[in-house]
């Protein structure tokens, strides 16, 4: 009987001694994840903001979690060979003592031999990490401008020509933009470089009773459209690669300077027609002598959150610009939804 106490007595030394070693590294594993989700959302956290105080703050953080990852990797946890060492030699000693006893069935302790084993399988480390979810953080911006746009004539007009009259403020631009935005300089910077591509359309509603239309030579001209009900509009979609870099000037106040290039990839007039007992709604589709490149400057002026954009396209509306001499300008603001 007291051979079988003691037998008893080192098994749950043995196994007390694995379960406090796979304890302690689960321990360890869990403080250096939750030291690296630190280390990755302070990084996140600078792309976000231009406040000198908050980077100052973050900085300080830096060296809190310095300090902190040279005191947890300086932790030791006792090799697992040592303990399987241990483990062994209980074993060994277990089996010399049922040896010795008669009346015991050496079947009944294969139980036991299995409990090891899955200490030994767990004693790589199995932790709250292993199940923890993790924010996808993304450096990407979709970025919405809007606002009216019109043209200017570079040359005079001609007589005996028709121009286009422009109603500016039923003209408006959208952009669609995906944006990235990169901190120039090291993180306490002021400068960052924004980047992406977007979807711009420029809406130019006509006051006269005037369309589009190209002529036999392929040159742009403007024609008379009776029985018109409402203004025609010609709307005209472009895919751009805007390039611009951001200035911080304080904590609210940010000045961005940049410019765009791109290609027409739709170009869309809209008519409606009134008749006796009709009306005809005309959705014309051509190249009409557009320009199908575009490229342009951009800059933007945003305090507290609101921004005043200016854009304006260095180049031409249509191709040949000997008649039809147009640039287009585009004033607005924006909304950011992530």
């Amino acid at each position: 009987m007291k051979n079988c106490r003691f037998v008893l007595f080192l098994l749950s030394i043995s196994i007390s001694i694995a379960s406090a070693q796979t304890d302690d590294q689960v321990k360890l594993d869990n403080l250096k994840y939750y030291l690296s989700v630190v280390k990755e959302y302070s990084t996140s956290m600078r792309y976000y903001t231009d406040s000198v105080k908050i980077l100052s703050l973050l900085d300080q953080l830096d060296e809190v979690t310095t300090a902190l990852d040279n005191e947890v990797n300086s932790i030791v946890i006792p090799e697992i060979e040592a303990v399987e060492e241990m483990a062994d030699t209980v074993q060994e000693v277990t089996e010399e003592k049922i040896e010795n006893l008669d009346n015991i069935n050496m079947e009944s302790h294969e139980p036991e031999s299995d409990s090891g084993h899955e200490m030994d399988n767990n004693a790589g480390g199995f932790g709250l990490s292993k199940f923890m979810p993790f924010k996808k953080k993304f450096n990407t911006s979709f970025k919405i401008q809007f606002g009216v746009n019109s043209i200017c004539q570079g040359t005079d007009p001609r007589s005996g020509i028709l121009y286009p009259d422009i109603n500016t403020s039923g003209s408006w631009f959208w952009d669609f933009s995906i944006i990235r935005k990169a901190r120039l300089g090291g993180k306490n910077s002021h400068v960052s470089l924004i980047y992406g591509f977007s979807y711009l359309k420029n809406k130019l509603k006509i006051e006269n009773d005037i369309r589009l239309t190209a002529n036999s030579t392929d040159k742009p001209e403007f024609v008379l459209v009776p029985n018109l009900r409402s203004n025609p509009s010609i709307n005209i979609g472009y895919l751009n690669v805007p390039v611009s870099l951001s200035f911080a000037l304080s904590g609210k106040t940010k000045l961005d300077v940049g410019g765009y290039v791109g290609y027409r990839i739709s170009t869309v007039q809209k008519i409606d027609l009134k008749s006796t007992k009709e009306t005809i709604h005309e959705h014309r589709y051509g190249r009409y002598g557009l320009n199908n490149w575009i490229y342009g400057v951009n800059t933007s002026l945003d305090i507290s959150g609101f921004d005043l954009i200016i854009r304006y396209n260095l180049s031409k509306l249509f191709k040949d610009s000997s008649i039809q001499d147009y640039n287009t300008w585009m004033v607005g603001t924006s909304i950011t939804l992530f």
